[in-house]
Order: structure tokens, then C-alpha cells, then sequence
């Protein structure tokens, strides 16, 4: 869980850079700060293993509270990530970093992201649910084991759906 991850919990798994006057004016409505308030599993987990199990993963990992994006109106973005990992003994830790980008969301609300990550770049489509303070957006079990690698055996192996919603300020 990598970098990979903490880009697609904020923008989960997006695609191809199209440029329109549309698309253009979409992002002057989209444009802002937003930080993550809520990000929901379908079943509970104790990564902080304190013996209590959460569904919102806020309350069980300090570092997804600092997650943030800004979508700029020139069609850029930037965002900071948190890195979840675990180890050989299912601990968890989480470095925060940076990423950035470019954006675009279609008419029909389709979310695209080429994003700078591991060195290279990545490009994705995902449908979102903007409103005029929020973006929703979610994840698949499929969607997690294609995007996080080494998922198995560790206390986020049983997530099979997650929602992020993030708020703008």
C-alpha cells in the first residue's frame, strides 16, 4: 500500500486527459481544497489494534485525517496522500507525502487523473459524485487487490468496498 493508494483513496482509480471548453468549465466548478471526512469500509477493522473495530477508518488511522486535494481551475491538481502499509506482524504505519497532476471530469461525472507516482505515471477514469461542498467517490474490493499489492493476510484484507467522501473548505 503504497503511494498507489493514498492517490486513489483521494481520487480512486481515474483515465485519459481530455480537453474541452466543457471540461474547462466543469473545473472552474470543481475548483478548491478539499479534505477527507469520512472514509468508510464495508466491515469493521482494528488496524490501530486497540482491540476496537471501526468501519470509518478515521477513527482507526491518524494519518488519513491529513489527506487533502486541491483542484486547481488550470487543471491541475495536487494532494497529499497518506502511504498505509502494514508489517510481518500486521502493524501499521502510514507515511504522508505528496503527489500531483493533471484533472479533468466529463459532463457525466467522470473523474480523470493523470497522476506522478512511483516515477512514472499513471492514468485513470472514475466516476464521482460531486456536490456543491462535497466529492464522493468509491472502491471496490477488486478495485483495492488490483491497486494494493500485499492486501492478503492483513487486517484490510477483508475490506470490500470503500467510500471516500472529502469536503471542500
Amino acid at each position: 500500500m503504497k503511494k498507489l493508494l493514498g492517490i486513489l483513496i483521494i481520487l480512486i482509480g481515474i483515465g485519459c486527459q481530455t480537453e474541452s471548453t466543457s471540461s474547462s468549465a466543469v473545473n472552474m466548478n470543481i475548483a478548491g481544497t478539499y479534505i477527507l471526512t469520512s472514509l468508510t469500509a464495508n466491515t469493521p477493522v482494528d488496524f490501530n489494534q486497540d482491540g476496537v473495530s471501526h468501519t470509518e477508518l478515521l477513527n482507526e488511522a491518524a494519518c488519513f485525517a491529513s489527506m487533502d486535494i486541491d483542484f486547481l481551475v488550470n487543471g491541475d491538481f495536487f494532494a497529499t496522500v497518506a502511504e498505509p502499509n502494514f508489517d510481518l506482524n500486521n502493524n501499521f504505519t502510514c507515511l504522508i507525502s505528496s503527489q500531483n497532476g493533471t484533472y479533468s471530469l466529463s459532463a457525466n461525472s467522470v473523474l480523470t487523473i493523470v497522476a506522478q507516482v512511483n516515477g512514472g505515471s499513471i492514468t485513470h477514469n472514475k466516476a464521482v459524485t460531486f456536490t456543491p461542498t462535497t466529492f464522493e467517490v468509491s472502491l471496490t474490493g477488486q478495485e483495492l487487490d488490483q491497486y494494493v499489492g500485499g492486501r492478503t493476510g492483513t487486517p484490510a484484507s477483508s475490506i470490500t468496498s470503500l467510500d471516500a467522501v472529502y469536503t471542500k473548505i
